[in-house]
This record gives structure tokens, sequence and C-alpha cells, in this order.
């Protein structure tokens, strides 16, 4: 088994190496349309839209149950 020590000081010359490069095509990816717009507007929280409600209920488990059974009756008389 190679010791941890050399190894690790193999690789870090190697892992030095690789951030000197340039990551090539990020200049590229820049759009002046969206440089050019502004920053959204802040709101406040209330102003913020609503979340969903849940849609469980009480009787989701129930409901499901029921529809789980309806689907397999309906596979077998397939």
């Amino acid at each position: 088994m190679l010791p941890v020590r050399p190894f690790a000081f193999a690789l870090l010359p190697l892992w030095a190496l690789t951030a000197c490069g340039e990551t090539p095509g990020m200049d590229a990816t820049s759009d002046p349309a969206l440089e050019a717009a502004p920053y959204p507007d802040i709101l406040p929280q209330n102003a913020l839209p609503k979340a969903p409600k849940g849609r469980l209920t009480e009787n989701s488990e129930a409901e499901l149950e029921a529809r789980g059974a309806r689907l397999q009756n309906r596979a077998k008389n397939l």
C-alpha cells in the first residue's frame, strides 16, 4: 500500500495546476440583454404570491385507497 503523505505531496502540484487554467467559454454565456436588465423590485411580504394550499385532506388516504382498488378492478377486467 502506498503511503498517504508522499501520495498527497505528489497530487498537490497537479491539483494546483488545474486551478491555473482558464475555463473556456465562460464569457460566451453572457447575454447583453440580461446584463442590461434592471433588478426586480423588492416586495413586502404581504405582496408576495401566496403558496398554494395543500391538496391533502383528512379523507385523502381513504380516497387514494378507493382509487387504487378501482384501478386494480379495472386492470383485472382488461
